[in-house]
């Protein structure tokens, strides 16, 4: 029964997810508001650093950080609620 209740619960969110995910897709795609072809770059800039990745202002070790934060707390969590006879062995 538990394990039912997982399925359907992830099957859900799922569809959920995609049904919530495509209008915000279409009105992405629709708002061409600099007037560039899909893909390509519109005006001149500068093409010094063209084989490297955009700047985008995300900061990788602070993501990093919370997911390593997260994790650690899920493992002491887990050891936490251990029931006291398997911690001796």
């Amino acid at each position: 029964m538990r394990t039912r209740t997982k399925m359907l619960t992830g099957l859900a969110t799922t569809v959920a997810t995609l049904i919530l995910a495509a209008p915000a897709q279409a009105s992405s795609a629709a708002d061409d508001q600099y007037g560039a072809v899909l893909g390509e770059q519109s005006g001149g800039g500068n093409l010094q650093d063209a084989g490297g990745l955009p700047f985008t202002g995300l900061n990788l070790l602070l993501v990093g950080g919370v997911g390593a934060a997260l994790t650690a707390g899920g493992v002491l969590v887990r050891r936490a609620a251990r029931p006291v006879e398997s911690r001796n062995s």
